[in-house]
């Protein structure tokens, strides 16, 4: 169930899955981007984390590696989605911050 996810503190981009099935298989990066026909700097931008996945390169991934196209489209899905109740907790941590402050600062004015 999608709804029970539990939110890690660092959200996991596709491609660092991606770069661990490389390294299992023994494929180069440059290799596989010409065989799903991107330039490599391509492919090493996803790897890193610095594109995002698209239902092509899925389905090219698909092709090439047998793994289905759902399922890096699920990762890219649960990556973008991480990423944004990070931030959101990160907001609200410092909102509580703030909050604890102008308490502690009342407190120590009353006292």
């Amino acid at each position: 169930m999608d709804g029970d996810r539990i939110t890690g503190f660092r959200a996991v981009h596709p491609g660092e899955t991606l770069n661990e099935e490389l390294k299992e298989r023994g494929i180069k990066q440059k290799d596989l981007a010409a065989k799903i026909g991107i330039l490599p700097s391509h492919m090493n931008e996803l790897i890193k984390g610095k594109r995002s996945f698209t239902v092509p390169i899925a389905m090219a991934l698909e092709k090439e590696l047998g793994i289905p196209y759902d399922f890096w489209m699920r990762r890219q899905f649960h990556y973008e989605h991480d990423c944004l109740v990070i931030a959101q907790r990160e907001v609200e941590r410092q909102q509580n911050s703030r909050r604890e402050s102008l308490f502690t600062r009342r407190v120590a004015a009353v006292l």
